[in-house]
């Protein structure tokens, strides 16, 4: 397991263990709520839906046709909140 892997799984334990990840995510939702990214996707959603791209592809084939696309639209700001790097910062250091 590489260094990188086992930091990972290391912090990943700690915010479960210490609660953070259920308040980070909702920290996260309600970012991306505010931003607009969440209709957005919803949006898009329903658009490669209407569309008829999707004839018979179910859930998995719309989450596979708007996944990248969405991730990338997500606002730069979100990836710099205080909060979330103060929570993972103290994950490591401690």
């Amino acid at each position: 397991m590489s260094q990188d892997t086992t930091l990972r799984a290391e912090v990943n334990r700690r915010l479960l263990e210490s609660g953070e990840l259920e308040r980070l995510e909702a920290l996260f939702l309600d970012l991306l709520r505010e931003s607009g990214w969440y209709e957005n996707t919803r949006n898009t959603c329903a658009e490669k839906l209407r569309s008829g791209e999707l004839a018979g592809g179910g859930f998995n084939r719309l989450t596979e046709e708007v996944e990248r696309e969405c991730r990338e639209k997500v606002p730069e700001e979100i990836y710099q909140v205080k909060a979330i790097k103060k929570v993972l910062e103290g994950m490591v250091e401690g």
